[in-house]
């Protein structure tokens, strides 16, 4: 999925390069006018007032505020090596071992008394090897026999093999968490007292859970008007365009790494080959050419547009997103037009919010 997400910021990059070379200094009124004649042409709009919709409203409940407070305890939790107990499921023990095969020892068998971190019912270890530490005490020695996979691959001569490992519980892991009180709080937090510290987390998740769900709501109305639309033809020129820029980008990875692009979209991407490849961007320029035609139309038909101030905002908010301070920084990553544009949708996709109908479905964590 990063690798994916890898490959949709470069189309977000090159996105502006390719359709927008030689524009000249026209402003951003004029440019915003000229996006919208030419690309709402496209299609001819379906339904787009009044979509029914399930809209996610989550609730900020006790048990997401503990998970915050828990984290936080976590990141101050330390851990204490026991020399004494019996060891379960779930603990993380340290162990030595032997392993033999035949009574032979064999290489990468052995621990050689350094130790090892293991946790029971992790599956780790090969076989049901952890299962038979489970039940002994620390400082016991015993046997563990466990059977190598057929498909071994770390080491194809011990393929289902049948070894004994020699094991030693050095210890049993213990985490211990500081103490949950007001003097941990002001200590840690910029709270003073743990009502004020729940507060703020209850606070900060309202505000981050109604940003996260207004942009999931925006995007379901978004993705039902753009399937009851219907994309008379595509502006293909600007699309090969833009597939080509964003291929030409991937070769210039490919370069870095001293590789060809199919090497590259292979081993790090997992693609077949360029083919696969090229359609996989393919397809997700037509998805991005076939949204940018319906906000365009939708912003036609409602004679929606976006202001000087509203477009700078949303250069700021990028530019905060990213933590750079500097316009020729945002330029090299966007276009103008890509900044007009999202300054757009946002307008379209809250005048869609505003003339839906929408049925609440309450997401409780």
């Amino acid at each position: 999925m990063k690798k994916m997400k890898k490959i949709s910021s470069i189309l977000v990059v090159t996105m502006g390069l390719a359709l927008l070379s030689g524009c000249g200094k026209a402003n951003s009124q004029k440019k915003l006018d000229d996006m919208i004649d030419k690309y709402a042409s496209y299609c001819t709009l379906g339904d787009y007032k009044g979509i029914e919709y399930n809209a996610i409203s989550t609730e900020v409940t006790d048990d997401l505020i503990q998970q915050q407070v828990d984290s936080l305890l976590s990141s101050y939790a330390t851990t204490n090596y026991v020399t004494s107990g019996t060891a379960k499921l779930g603990d993380t023990v340290n162990i030595d071992f032997i392993g033999r095969v035949d009574g032979v020892e064999f290489e990468g068998g052995n621990s050689n008394g350094a130790g090892y971190d293991l946790t029971l019912g992790s599956g780790t270890f090969i076989d049901d090897f952890e299962d038979q530490i489970v039940g002994h005490k620390v400082g016991d020695v015993f046997d563990v026999n466990a059977t190598f996979p057929e498909d071994y691959t770390p080491n194809p001569d011990l393929a289902g093999a049948d070894a004994i490992f020699e094991v030693t519980l050095n210890s049993i892991q213990e985490t211990v968490y500081p103490e949950y009180t007001d003097a941990f709080v002001a200590s840690y937090t910029d709270a003073s007292t743990i009502e004020e510290y729940e507060k703020q987390i209850r606070d900060n998740l309202i505000e981050s859970y109604k940003t996260s769900d207004e942009n999931t709501n925006k995007t379901t109305l978004i993705t039902a008007v753009i399937d009851n639309a219907t994309i008379n033809e595509y502006p293909t020129q600007d699309m090969e365009k833009l597939i080509d820029s964003t291929i030409s980008e991937v070769e210039e990875y490919a370069k870095n790494y001293n590789t060809d692009l199919a090497t590259y979209v292979s081993v790090y991407y997992g693609f077949s080959g360029e083919e696969e490849f090229r359609e996989y961007i393919s397809n997700m320029v037509e998805s991005y050419m076939k949204e940018k035609i319906v906000i365009c139309a939708i912003a036609k038909a409602e004679k929606i547009s976006a202001t000087d101030d509203e477009i700078k905002a949303k250069k700021q908010e990028l530019m905060d997103s990213y933590g750079i301070t500097d316009e020729d920084d945002l330029n090299e990553m966007y276009s103008e037009e890509d900044i007009i544009f999202y300054a757009l949708e946002e307008k379209v996709s809250d005048f869609l919010i505003e003339n839906a109908s929408p049925a609440t479905a309450t997401d409780a964590e």
